[in-house]
């Protein structure tokens, strides 16, 4: 006996293995429930029946579990007059369930799970073709040439309530969630929308020039144009392409600009640049006059009027088109290349002393000698610190004395790492010791990022850093009257020189050179001498396609200095002879890397993301070094 559906709050129906005969006889008298007979097939029969048991009943046939939402209720009514096989009996459930406005979704475990077609489109499995029949399903449909938002607008009518339909606009994909037959239109609709409507024109200009041409229909086409249009100077013609309608349109614009010109024109003509320089324009179009001197006119002129950057031509007509179109050939945007640098130095330095000291020295007149072990490198000082203590007892005037306390003190001072050692004064003789041993490891991660944009072979430098001063000479008068000190200012820091050159393929010839400088300490310590500064240089000539990584050089670099100081003999000496000697061992590991990356700059478009992208880093870090909420770039650029 079935709980009351009240009480039940997930139900999970599992196939039951049920002879034909016994469901028969148990369903027969109820004619509100179904009546499956399987004499080749099974015959549904019902009225009024009640959804769940339907479901149960199904799950018995087909043998499929199925996990039913608590908000599935109602009646169903269904008649066959032909025997049904499995399957045709869980297509006849499927539809079903989605008259009443259920939908059934297959479960990644094998079961399938009903529930309110209402939301069900997010959970519908992704499915190739057209999906499977009676349930939801997604597709992915591709279009080869219209534009999927474009698309998608005569696909949305066709969608069922429920079903989903995303596309970008200006892609090529529509992604649509539906019942199989509604998906089946969609991929008709697409069909018979995305055919290639391009078409090539090619037009031969006789008067007008192919870029003045050009320039002019790109200008009337505005922001969005729907025609692609390519001058071909070289032959004088423009090539278009678009749709037939787009071409048609475009056609007598052409028809009526190339026209013959007026034999009345003037001899001068005024021609503003857009893009060259008008020194460098001026320059060529002197050299190229001589071959334009026609014999019995005045002889051609050609000047540049800075203000408006224009060149001004003074010649036949005839001479003015000619200079005018080899000016349009010059006068062309040309690329930028944005260059940017990575260069990573990995530095570690690790050193070591260890050193022993001795001391031995007479006071109050007694005969016991001098004896001391004392090496450079160790401080503190046993020879400063034993004058010291010794100097009462050797009867020195004050001004030595004071001498030696004051070297004592400094010894002291210039202590670095664990010290130890003893001292013992007797009436005649001090003993002193001292045992130093000093670890020291530097570790260095330097990574710089320079960057520089510039226009296609012409050279572009950048330096970050600051102007040290090396004394170059000095001069000290007679008497030490009017000295004087003369010093010249290097740049140190990071400097980058590039000059690149762009192919018809693409690839960037990048003549570098690259210079990286440091202050080997600090400024301040070295003011009176001159400042030590470590170099690393490359200057080199490489090839690299547009946004390909290339590595220009580096160093890898393990200095291993090992030095001992020791008493001649004693030193010798097994085991005794570490205390009368020092030994120093440095080890220094370099890696340095420099790698390199140009992108070409074509157009605003190329130029815009990796704007936005740099603009965005220096707010973030504007942001995370100040606290504030409103970075200080957008007060000053605000974003449009």
């Amino acid at each position: 006996m079935r709980r009351p559906l009240q009480t039940i709050k997930r139900q999970v129906f599992k196939p039951l293995a049920v002879s034909a005969f016994a469901l028969t006889a148990l369903l027969s008298p109820l004619m509100a429930k179904p009546v499956f007979a399987q004499s080749g097939g099974h015959l549904i029969t019902m009225q009024d029946a009640d959804i769940k048991a339907f479901i149960e009943d199904t799950s018995s046939i087909t043998g499929k579990s199925f996990i039913v939402d608590p908000r599935v209720q109602g009646k169903v009514n269904i008649a066959s007059e032909q025997r049904l096989s499995k399957n045709e009996v869980f297509q006849v459930f499927k539809e079903v369930m989605r008259v009443n406005n259920y939908t059934v979704i297959p479960t990644n475990s094998g079961e399938y799970r009903i529930t309110l077609t209402q939301n069900a489109a997010q959970e519908a499995p992704l499915a190739f073709k057209n999906g499977v029949s009676g349930q939801l399903s997604t597709v992915i449909l591709s279009l080869q040439n219209e534009d999927a938002a474009e698309a998608a607008k005569l696909i949305r009518p066709v969608v069922h309530a429920q079903g989903r339909l995303a596309a970008n606009p200006g892609g090529r994909v529509v992604i649509i969630t539906d019942f199989p037959e509604n998906i089946a239109k969609a991929r008709a609709i697409i069909a018979a929308i995305d055919q290639d409507k391009q078409q090539f024109e090619t037009v031969q200009l006789s008067h007008l020039s192919a870029l003045e041409a050009e320039s002019a229909l790109r200008t009337l086409q505005g922001a969005r144009p729907d025609i692609s249009i390519v001058a071909v100077p070289a032959t004088n013609s423009i090539i278009m392409q678009g749709s037939r309608a787009s071409l048609d349109k475009l056609r007598p614009v052409l028809s009526a600009l190339d026209r013959p010109r007026s034999q009345q024109r003037s001899n001068v003509s005024i021609i503003p640049l857009r893009f060259a320089d008008g020194e460098n324009i001026l320059n060529v179009l002197t050299t190229l006059l001589p071959g334009y001197t026609v014999e019995g006119a005045p002889a051609p002129s050609v000047a540049l009027e800075v203000g408006s950057n224009s060149i001004i031509i003074n010649a036949l007509p005839e001479v003015q088109d000619a200079m005018a179109g080899i000016i349009r050939q010059l006068d062309e945007r040309r690329p930028q290349v944005l260059v940017e640098a990575l260069i990573v130095e990995i530095s570690d330095r690790a050193a070591r002393d260890l050193g022993v000291q001795l001391g031995v020295a007479g006071t109050n007149g007694s005969n016991i000698p001098l004896l001391t072990t004392n090496f450079s490198r160790n401080a503190p000082n046993l020879l400063a610190l034993t004058g010291a203590l010794a100097g009462p007892g050797l009867g020195l005037t004050d001004g030595i004395q004071g001498g030696l306390e004051d070297a004592a003190v400094s010894s002291l001072l210039g202590i670095n790492g664990p010290t130890a050692g003893f001292a013992s004064q007797g009436n005649d003789a001090i003993f002193s010791a001292i045992i130093t041993a000093v670890e020291t490891d530097t570790d260095s991660n330097i990574l710089s990022t320079p960057f520089v944009t510039t226009l296609d072979n012409v050279p572009a430098s950048l330096l970050v850093g600051q102007e040290i001063p090396i004394t170059t000479g000095e001069t000290l008068g007679a008497t030490n009257i009017n000295p004087f000190r003369s010093f010249e200012r290097k740049d140190v820091g990071i400097k980058l020189d590039i000059t690149p050159q762009i192919s018809d393929d693409d690839t960037i010839r990048l003549e570098i050179k690259q210079e990286v400088s440091t202050i080997a300490g600090a400024l301040s310590q070295a003011s009176t001498l001159d400042p030590i500064t470590n170099q690393r240089n490359i200057e080199t000539t490489v090839l690299a396609d547009d946004g390909e990584i290339i590595v220009l050089g580096g160093l890898l670099q393990d200095d291993d200095q090992i030095s001992a100081e020791k008493v001649p003999l004693l030193g010798d000496v097994p085991v005794l002879g570490n205390l009368f000697r020092s030994r120093s061992r440095t080890r220094t590991k370099t890696n340095l890397m420099v790698f390199l990356r140009p992108t070409i700059i074509r157009s605003a478009d190329d130029a815009r993301p990796l704007t936005e992208y740099y603009l965005e880093q220096g707010r973030k870090l504007d942001l995370e070094q100040s606290g504030r909420d409103i970075s200080k770039i957008d007060s000053i650029l605000p974003k449009r």
